[in-house]
C-alpha cells in the first residue's frame, strides 16, 4: 500500500443502505471507498483499479462471499480482505486458508474499524465525532 493516498477500499454487499452507511464510515476514517452491489461487479471493479481491502458481505445473489474471495484469491493474492455475515456458519478453515477476517452482525463500530485498521497494515484512523 503507498502511504502517500488514501487506502482504496471495495465495498461488497447487495444492500445498498449497508454499502452506504460502510462507504460513509470509511470515507470518516480517511478511505476512498467503492461500492460494488454484487461480487461479478466487484470482479470488474478488481480488474480496473488497485485496491487496499475489500469488505464483503457473506450471503449475496449469485456469488457468495466466501465465492468471491475464491476468485480475487487466485487474482490477488495481496489485498486484505475482510467479511461481514450475520450467518452461523463455521468459517474458521476459510478464514485461514483464503486468509481473510470475519466480523459477525450486528457489527460494532470499534470492531469494524479495528480490524479496518489491521488490514490496512495496522494504521490509525481517526474516530470523527458523528461515528464516536
Amino acid at each position: 500500500m503507498n502511504d502517500e493516498r488514501s487506502p482504496r477500499v471495495l465495498v461488497v454487499d447487495d444492500e445498498a443502505r449497508v454499502r452506504s452507511l460502510l462507504c460513509d464510515m470509511l470515507a470518516a476514517w480517511g478511505c476512498q471507498a467503492v461500492e460494488a452491489a454484487s461480487g461479478e461487479t466487484a470482479l470488474a471493479l478488481l480488474e480496473q483499479g488497485e485496491y487496499d481491502l475489500m469488505l464483503t458481505d457473506f450471503l449475496m445473489p449469485g456469488r457468495s462471499g466466501i465465492d468471491l474471495i475464491r476468485d480475487v484469491r487466485s487474482r490477488d493474492a495481496a489485498i486484505s480482505v475482510i467479511m461481514i455475515t450475520a450467518s452461523a456458519v463455521d468459517f474458521d478453515a476459510d478464514s485461514r486458508r483464503l486468509e481473510f477476517t470475519l466480523l459477525h452482525k450486528p457489527l460494532q463500530l470499534e470492531e469494524l474499524k479495528g480490524a479496518v485498521g489491521q488490514a490496512l497494515r495496522g494504521r490509525a484512523l481517526p474516530t470523527p465525532a458523528a461515528f464516536s
